[in-house]
């Protein structure tokens, strides 16, 4: 098939880029203008220019099938005018929403809405997009390659001399979490197989404790079993003077996400080591 990708330079995007490739599928990478007309995008068979924030650019007729991985803007008019721009041109769309438009608790692919401040612009973007027949992907915290948000925390527990984590009190968080690579074979089997009108979750591990995320983190800045043990929570009102309030109570929340409605009915089956095990000796 011949897929567009927005966002095919980044974190998700060149991930699913390349996956894509391998698969066989033409893929045509949407990136913002630069200088560099004549700039590549690996695995792409074709680079195209268009911004999310223009939708007169995102016009795209000739494809069967639009992977939407571009950085979000936070602006929920915004992103609605580039959804319903992107499904216009009558391709499958397949819209990278995320977890924590789920809120705290527990939750499956059926789960109500309760987004935190952050991406509460979701909401409504996932209503189109499912409205209209596309396919929603929610991933959890994506780690692998050495980035992703664990990169943030090995900073920080490199910059603080001990592993912290934002904390908002109470019992301790858990992260849902998904490798990137894992989630790359999600997006394949969603572009290939995906329902119309249908949520799907990458999430490989449905709740792994935030403290141990941050003692893998920090013995891979170097702090040893000592600064791992030295673990501590990070009050998210202090964190906030870092982040900002709003990803700081993101980064707070307590989540168990289960994929196994997914998981089913596209034979995904996630593979790749957990966060803490990549944390503590792989990729970071």
């Amino acid at each position: 098939m011949k897929v567009l990708v927005l966002g095919a330079t980044g974190y998700i995007g060149s991930a699913v880029t390349g996956r894509l490739a391998e698969r066989g599928h033409q893929v045509v990478a949407l990136v913002r203008p630069k200088n560099d007309e004549t700039r590549t995008v690996p695995g792409a068979a074709e680079v195209r220019h268009g911004d999310v924030t223009d939708p007169a650019s995102l016009a795209a007729g000739d494809v069967d099938v639009i992977v939407h991985a571009a950085a979000p803007t936070g602006d929920e008019a915004v992103e609605l005018a580039a959804v319903d721009a992107l499904l216009a041109g009558g391709a499958k769309v397949v819209y990278t929403s995320g977890i924590w438009v789920l809120g705290a608790g527990t939750a499956d692919e059926d789960g109500p809405l309760n987004p935190v401040p952050l991406v509460r612009f979701r909401a409504g973007v996932e209503r189109r997009v499912l409205g209209a027949g596309g396919v929603v992907v929610r991933p959890g915290i994506v780690y692998g390659e050495g980035k992703g948000i664990p990169a943030l925390l090995v900073a920080k527990a490199a910059g603080h001399g001990r592993g912290r984590y934002v904390s908002a009190g109470g019992q301790e968080p858990t992260w849902p979490t998904v490798h990137i690579d894992d989630l790359a074979d999600l997006y394949v089997a969603a572009v290939e197989k995906g329902e119309p009108g249908t949520v799907y979750h990458g999430v490989g591990e449905e709740a792994v404790p935030l403290p141990e995320i941050a003692g893998a983190a920090a013995r891979a800045a170097g702090l040893g079993d000592a600064g791992a043990s030295g673990v501590e929570p990070w009050p998210v009102e202090e964190a906030a003077g870092d982040f900002g309030a709003a990803f700081a109570e993101a980064l707070a929340l307590g989540q168990t996400v289960s994929a196994a409605r997914t998981r089913k009915a596209l034979d995904w089956t996630p593979s790749r080591p957990g966060l803490v095990a990549d944390l503590a000796g792989g990729s970071y």
